[in-house]
């Protein structure tokens, strides 16, 4: 696995030599230390800082390293968390052959993934970690499911749709996803002054409001696909046309968890909220794209497994390639920059509707579930790793209001009298 992040920073190496100002992590360091000091992090406008407090929270530590050691141990993170992602996901499908299968679906995702690589967006965290849930929802281990759901919502707002669609169609995951956003609302009040921290949330909720109406900019969504066509339907009009995709999905979601297994469902659902978030976003950028060949990727080397010789894994292929179009050169990209990411996404919805139409598997034979040996390991190291993710952004706070101390601890002394209920320590026992 080493080597398989050597490669993703070795291509991004590259480009961030070639295009040095690309990186916005500045902005997330920006953003992070102006929290910690109690200086507004929201500004007018569309552009800036368009996250949940909890983001810039999550990203305190990191915000101390100097910016070009940032840029680089941020890629790191992307590149670790996104390989980790896959290899479950391809453990998931093909637990006999993960090891061969892994590298051939991040050949296949760096044109798309680059753009995000290179300028360290949280985008990719958010769909590895989406992809991280599915697994785990494929499982049925609906309490690890739900709380990393809510952790891509606390990184991402965009996570708010899958992992609605997936609360909507496995209700099992609503108590744990409920409590996870509460924590990750929660979170944030660590820091010094509590009043701060509720003018922020303020600030945000009219931040993200005037940023989903984009009034400037190039967004590659369907509404440029239409644009392009000649068309020019208003925001109104699109809006309208959002809602009823909105209702398509989730009744397509509804459709796929009742014809498909326990694999092809979640992996399936998140495919459909990953085409709805890059066609109806309505600013949509063209890394949005790479968790679409993130899915295309999966399809084409689990299809490959299958039928080597058949036309499917090669169109799924080319079709995980096509969406890196901006990797390729301007002799490419700009004749088809405004169109042809949203035809392939389009051309895409075929894949799940053949296999819920046929019922047909992802990959062949279904595994028999394994009780923990599938996913991070021994349950031991699963929950120290959990109780480290969980204390280092809580040291951090802890740095800048040592006040909260004893109440941290008298929390900490409830949760634990909490989790000596039998109940309570059944559902431990299932995460």
């Amino acid at each position: 696995m080493i080597w398989l992040c050597g490669v993703f920073l070795a291509v991004t190496a590259v480009l961030a030599a070639l295009k040095p100002l690309r990186p916005i992590t500045r902005i997330y360091q920006a953003s992070t230390l102006d929290w910690w000091a109690g200086i507004p992090v929201y500004t007018g406008g569309i552009h800036g800082f368009l996250y949940f407090p909890s983001s810039a929270f999550l990203f305190g530590p990191l915000a101390l390293l100097p910016l070009p050691l940032l840029d680089q141990v941020w890629r790191l993170i992307q590149a670790g968390v996104l390989a980790w992602a896959v290899w479950r996901a391809v453990r998931l499908l093909l637990p006999d052959d993960e090891n061969r299968l892994t590298p051939r679906v991040l050949a296949l995702m760096i044109p798309a993934v680059s753009i995000n690589l290179l300028r360290g967006q949280w985008e990719l965290i958010m769909a590895a970690v989406l992809l991280h849930a599915a697994v785990d929802v494929a499982w049925g281990r609906w309490g690890r499911g739900g709380l990393l759901l809510a952790l891509a919502v606390a990184v991402k707002p965009l996570a708010l749709v899958p992992a609605l669609l997936f609360a909507a169609v496995r209700p099992r995951l609503i108590p744990p996803l409920v409590l996870g956003l509460a924590a990750a609302f929660t979170l944030p009040f660590l820091h010094p002054d509590p009043a701060y921290v509720w003018q922020q949330y303020g600030a945000m909720a009219g931040k993200l409001l005037t940023a989903a109406e984009p009034d400037s900019g190039r967004w590659f969504n369907m509404a440029m696909l239409v644009n392009t066509l000649g068309l020019h339907p208003s925001y109104g009009a699109m809006t309208a046309v959002r809602a009823a995709a909105a209702l398509a999905t989730l009744a397509a979601c509804w459709v796929v968890v009742r014809r498909l297994d326990g694999r092809g469902a979640a992996l399936t659902v998140l495919w459909l909220a990953f085409a709805y978030l890059a066609l109806f976003n309505p600013r949509t950028e063209e890394g949005t794209y790479a968790n679409l060949a993130l899915m295309a990727a999966l399809a084409a080397c689990a299809e490959a497994r299958r039928t080597p010789r058949g036309p499917l894994p090669v169109l799924l292929g080319a079709a995980a390639l096509a969406l890196g179009t901006h990797t390729y050169g301007d002799w490419l990209y700009r004749p088809t920059e405004t169109w042809i990411k949203q035809a392939v996404t389009l051309a895409l919805y075929a894949y799940p509707a053949w296999l819920v139409l046929t019922v047909r598997a992802w990959a062949e034979p279904a595994p028999e579930p394994r009780p923990y040996g599938d996913t991070y390991g021994e349950w031991r190291a699963d929950r120290v790793m959990l109780l480290a993710c969980f204390a280092a952004p809580a040291a951090a706070g802890l740095t800048h209001a040592p006040h909260r101390l004893p109440a941290l601890a008298a929390a900490t002394l409830g949760c634990f009298a909490l989790s000596r209920l039998t109940p309570v320590r059944r559902w431990l026992k299932g995460l």
